[in-house]
């Protein structure tokens, strides 16, 4: 694995804080009677990590072994992406490994295991490999992953490009996410053909050995989403209904959803045809449970009722968590985009809520998590607009840091700022992961980012500064 020298300042601060202990010294003196002297607490990791000319999209962190931080370098639609690079953290804040991938390689995603090592996933134009490195980012080892089924799943060809050779669909490299299972590995992709499946990769010695395969989605034909003027993808909107998202608990419950969308990428019909199971809708996303032998449960629809986005799925306590963006209504200021959040039972895949949420102009919500009391806490921006015939989103957005009740009513909206030393421009400000340790929470994003066409005369303008910092949420 490459070490790349990025200009990057990283600022940790551990504070360890030390319990008073008082003694009871009557007359038997430190007699047995007395209790021992409570230890002091663990140290509590302060995050404050700035990153110049990158983004951060996700964090993932433990309180055994430190924090693992995906950056990446916006790229115009013009260039090969995703660019990203790994960034390793030590329980004292102390970067001990750097990593970017190989030359002909993309990162796409990681996961950090109880171990503190972590599986990587790089991606050529076709292929997918996971490579597994320490703290330090030394590989340990690497697996191809090899699947000659994939060139004979089920199809429903209604025209458009693919490769039943391929592990990755024709027009994305950024079709593929993966969870821990202890030191085992959850895997899902969407392939050549666009089917979905998922493996699972178990710890065998000194490597990985496949445990199962199970297709999640039948194949389809997927289309390309394009635009007529513009340098920047704002949101992987123009990709997104060729991804999918993938979680997995201790246990070795895995959860994945798929967007559909009924003109691009007709899933819905598809799934219905193949398991014959009838859907109505003809936009959101299908959330399929597999049990830790890789058996297929049930699949529930989020019918979001307009053209839509998924951008984060958490596997929450009973519940399964999803945020996107829904197109709810066309209106001429471009302000008819909406985020949205809905909760599937892991029990029996009842869709117990879903709902919009309209706080500031249009609105995108990338990721969730449990907090405290039933209640969600998730991340996104707000205060953007949109061509409302169009994909072109605006310069400016605000970050978003909302609290939903267990049905997706919104409780409040915490406004902070990043707090880092950057000038304050009126660019895109987004909140892209948030991570939980305790009852702390790691926050990660960009500011100053660009909108559709805000490289389109200066390509240098295609760039933002990221963080990952702390957050201490209110009672």
């Amino acid at each position: 694995m490459a070490n790349v020298n990025r200009p990057v300042l990283v600022r940790i601060v551990c504070l360890l804080a030390m319990a008073a202990v008082l003694w009871s010294c009557g007359s038997g003196g430190y007699g047995s009677s007395n209790p021992p002297p409570t230890p002091p607490p663990p140290a509590q990791l302060k995050l404050d990590l700035i990153v110049t000319g990158l983004s951060v999209v996700k964090i993932q962190a433990s309180a055994s072994t430190g924090t693992v931080v995906l950056e990446e370098r916006l790229t115009s639609l013009t260039q090969a992406g995703p660019d990203r690079s790994l960034v390793i953290l030590d329980l004292r804040g102390t970067e001990t490994g750097r990593c970017a991938a190989p030359p002909g390689l993309a990162m796409i995603d990681f996961a950090q295991h109880p171990s503190g090592e972590i599986s990587l996933v790089l991606a050529t134009a076709t292929a997918v490999r996971i490579t597994r490195v320490d703290r330090s980012c030394t590989v340990l080892f690497e697996l191809a992953l090899d699947d000659p089924q994939a060139a004979n799943d089920p199809f429903f060809d209604t025209g458009g490009l693919h490769d039943d050779h391929s592990l990755l669909p024709v027009f994305t490299r950024d079709a593929v996410r993966v969870a821990p299972i202890g030191e085992s590995l959850a895997v899902a992709l969407r392939s050549g053909r666009n089917a979905t499946v998922a493996y699972r990769l178990d710890r065998a010695g000194a490597g990985y050995a496949r445990a199962w395969r199970t297709l999640v989605e039948p194949g389809v034909s997927v289309f390309l989403i394009g635009i007529t003027s513009g340098s920047y993808d704002e949101f992987h909107a123009l990709e997104n209904h060729m991804q999918l998202r993938i979680d997995a608990d201790t246990s070795g419950n895995i959860v994945v959803g798929v967007p559909s969308k009924f003109q691009s990428a007709p899933i819905f019909a598809a799934h219905s045809a193949f398991f014959g199971e009838p859907i109505a809708a003809q936009d959101g996303a299908l959330i399929t449970r597999l049990s830790p032998g890789g058996t297929r449960i049930g699949t529930t629809v989020i019918d979001t009722r307009r053209p839509s986005e998924m951008h984060g799925l958490r596997i929450a306590g009973d519940d399964i968590a999803i945020v996107g963006r829904v197109f709810s209504e066309q209106r001429s200021d471009g302000s008819g985009w909406d985020a949205w959040s809905a909760r599937v039972s892991r029990a029996d895949g009842s869709l117990a809520s879903y709902r919009p949420l309209d706080v500031e102009q249009g609105e995108i919500l990338f990721d969730i998590g449990s907090f405290r009391d039933g209640k969600f806490i998730a991340v996104g921006a707000a205060g953007y607009t949109q061509n409302p015939t169009g994909a072109s989103v605006s310069e400016a957005s605000t970050p978003l840091l909302v609290i939903l009740e267990s049905d997706g009513r919104l409780a409040a909206r915490i406004h902070f700022t990043p707090g880092i030393p950057f000038p304050v421009f009126a660019r895109q400000n987004q909140v892209r992961t948030l991570a939980a340790v305790g009852e702390t929470w790691l926050i990660g994003g960009l500011v100053n980012g660009p909108g559709t066409h805000s490289g389109d005369a200066d390509p240098r303008l295609i760039a933002a500064d990221g963080y990952a910092r702390e957050l201490t949420i209110p009672n």
